[in-house]
């Protein structure tokens, strides 16, 4: 078998790629995922401001999978190390088995389970705030690298799970319960999920829905909550 070859993350790659340049780039410090906030994209460019997360009185669960770079995310990443004003992260090729490094990406899995959390009475500040902003989505998705001796510890591990620690604030815990820390992770991409409303059987709005694949609110149910309370033109006569 030949050795791995080193190489310098996008030092040369980008240089000579002219269209790779032109990648959006994310703030370079992102909240813990299940934040609740706003998405900003302009051009090459994408934010998301957090304005609050929810209270987990039970751990949802998240995936975290390996996943080859492709050009479009070694491009994001360069831009994001770019941003910050750091040299690129030298990182290893398998030449022998034609094998790109590889991130990690991070997905809440456990939908259904978030949605029920979000319509208890722990959550009515946020539910509450949520419906008076219908732009307000969920941080559900973040891409990050991590120290070899960080990623070792992901890769030895089958399930992850967010919670809300003792001070009020989320956290991210492997199976055996040792935290995360998010600042071990380089996030340098993410992707945003939106809520559907609908009414209970006593006529109270409630979160319905969390849009993981970005398609429009199905059945009854609306993105914007004040679709759902406005009075029928017939019953104001």
């Amino acid at each position: 078998m030949r050795p791995i070859l080193t190489i310098l993350l996008l030092a040369l790659t980008l240089n000579a790629c002219g269209p790779m340049r032109q990648m959006q780039q994310v703030a370079s410090q992102l909240p813990m995922i299940g934040s609740v906030g706003k998405h900003q994209s302009q051009l090459f460019k994408k934010e998301f401001q957090k304005m609050g997360e929810p209270t987990l009185v039970s751990p949802i669960a998240v995936s975290v999978q390996s996943v080859p770079f492709t050009s479009n995310m070694l491009g994001k990443y360069s831009k994001n190390r770019e941003k910050q004003g750091l040299e690129p992260l030298a990182m290893e090729r398998d030449t022998t088995k034609n094998t790109m490094p590889k991130y990690f990406k991070m997905t809440i899995t456990d939908v259904i389970r978030l949605v029920e959390q979000l319509n208890q009475s722990d959550n009515a500040p946020l539910k509450k705030y949520l419906k008076e902003d219908s732009d307000l989505v969920l941080l559900s998705q973040i891409s990050f690298v991590a120290q070899v001796e960080v990623s070792e510890k992901i890769e030895a591990t089958d399930r992850f799970f967010l919670t809300t620690d003792r001070d009020g604030t989320l956290s991210l815990v492997f199976e055996s319960g040792t935290i995360l820390n998010m600042a071990d992770l380089e996030v340098f991409d993410f992707e945003t999920a939106n809520f559907c409303w609908n009414k209970d059987n006593k006529g109270q709005l409630q979160i319905a829905h969390i849009l993981m694949d970005g398609k429009t609110s199905p059945g009854d149910t609306a993105a914007n909550p004040k679709k759902l309370d406005r009075t029928p033109d017939y019953l104001k006569l």
